[in-house]
């Protein structure tokens, strides 16, 4: 076998929504498909897991290797970390299931099992680990402990598996079902029929008891799994691979909406709203939390680390509107301050700002008394002030007044309107003298 590689590919970007992101690095395994990766405990580290067995820590900032445990004898199907303690699981084709300190990387616990298993994850209630297998098997191993203990047995290789929010069961996913399965007697408490012809291939809770899937083809599935209905579906159109989901990490699709670019975290998804019609998702990314780093997923089963050069994800409410009642300035300054009121009659008009990609000011009534925000600008680029009205008061649209303060004293003053069907701007272009 070829040992897992990873090259430079310098200087190379891409545009997505008007955000600067630069591929810095190519991750290639065996066969050139990727290895299984996922971001940290230690937001410098990356790791992934290898065609040879190996565990690779890789230094984020730098794209260097560091270090590679010798882990197992065959490749590792999964990596997974404990929700409180140093800890990590990986289980291999070579049918062992390793348990290890993060930061020594000590070999804290091990065990052989008769089959292959396809992942395992910690208990959050005790000092144990659960493992699922091909064959549908879900074991359940006591730290220092030899022996395990069967829970259940699916008869369907399970694809995913994620501890209920309750801690008192386990919802799994095969080609055939979402399963929820009691820890106490093995049962299955529910179970959600796969109605589509590619299988379920991961899952993660949206929140409570709103589930969300990913089947092989790419369709990514929102479910109120009491009810056992699909919710909102979003058809991609490049399979989730070998990407691993945690509480390290976010999801962040990229694609267009109503013909539109489009950026989103998978978590700000309207369930109400219908996108199956409208949005096609080109690229699924895996985001660090601080949304500086990409690892992107393809259908050729590589990954590429991106690290995003610019702006933050603007959020999905605003990408649903249009952009309208556009104003545009140039200035020298570094910054430049804005003041917001009501001039005209107080009819509870309430409006947030975006800036930049960021929430400046969320919910916020408009009253006589200004409210001032001081913004740094990105120097020698444009700066986007984005108003989003939250409601249209008693007499539409939502309108605030505006004065900006910039270049040693001048000061520009204006309204600024926006509805449920548009958003204002302004777009600051800064040129330093």
């Amino acid at each position: 076998m070829k040992k897992s590689i990873l090259y430079s590919l310098l200087l190379f970007c891409i545009l997505v929504n008007a955000q600067k992101i630069e591929l810095i690095e190519s991750f290639i395994g065996y066969t050139e498909k990727s290895e299984i990766i996922s971001f940290t405990p230690n937001p410098k580290l990356i790791m992934s897991g290898n065609y040879n067995g190996g565990v690779n820590l890789w230094d984020l900032k730098k794209q260097k290797l560091i270090k590679t445990i010798n882990a197992h004898n065959q490749p590792i199907n999964n990596i997974s970390f404990h929700n409180k303690k140093d800890q990590f699981l990986t289980c291999s084709k070579d049918s062992t299931i390793k348990m290890w300190s993060f930061y020594s990387n000590r070999l804290i616990d091990s065990v052989r099992i008769n089959e292959n298993p396809t992942l395992a994850i910690f208990s959050n209630k005790d000092n144990s680990y659960f493992i699922f297998t091909e064959k549908g098997t879900i074991l359940k191993k006591k730290i220092n402990h030899n022996e395990t203990s069967v829970i259940a047995n699916l008869n369907q290789p399970i694809s995913d598996a994620i501890l209920a929010e309750d801690n008192n069961s386990l919802i799994t996913c095969d080609k055939v079902s979402i399963k929820k399965i009691s820890l106490k007697d093995g049962s299955i408490i529910n179970e959600l029929q796969n109605p589509y012809s590619s299988h379920f291939s991961k899952i993660d809770i949206y929140s409570g008891d709103t589930l969300i899937s990913w089947s092989e083809n790419g369709i990514i599935s929102y479910w109120d799994f009491n009810d056992k209905k699909v919710l909102t579906e979003i058809r991609a159109k490049n399979a989730y691979n070998k990407l691993l989901m945690n509480k390290h990490s976010e999801i962040i699709l990229s694609g267009y909406y109503n013909d539109r670019p489009l950026v989103i975290n998978l978590k700000e998804i309207k369930l109400e709203q219908k996108y199956s019609d409208n949005m096609i998702v080109v690229n699924t990314f895996l985001s660090s939390i601080d949304q500086r780093f990409l690892i992107s997923a393809d259908i050729h089963e590589r990954h590429r680390l991106m690290k995003v050069q610019e702006v933050d994800f603007t959020p999905l409410v605003i990408q649903e509107r249009k952009l309208e009642d556009e104003k545009i300035f140039t200035v020298s300054s570094k910054y430049i301050m804005i003041n917001i009121w009501d001039d005209e009659k107080i009819d509870g008009d309430t409006l947030s700002i975006n800036f930049n990609g960021k929430w400046v000011l969320k919910e916020h009534w408009l009253s006589k008394e200004e409210k001032t925000i001081l913004l740094p600008l990105r120097i020698n680029q444009t700066n986007e002030i984005i108003f989003h009205a939250e409601n249209l008061g008693e007499i539409p649209p939502n309108t605030a007044a505006v004065r900006l303060e910039y270049d040693n004293g001048v000061k520009k003053e204006f309204n600024m309107r926006s509805d449920f069907d548009s958003n204002g701007i302004i777009r600051i272009m800064q040129e330093t003298n």
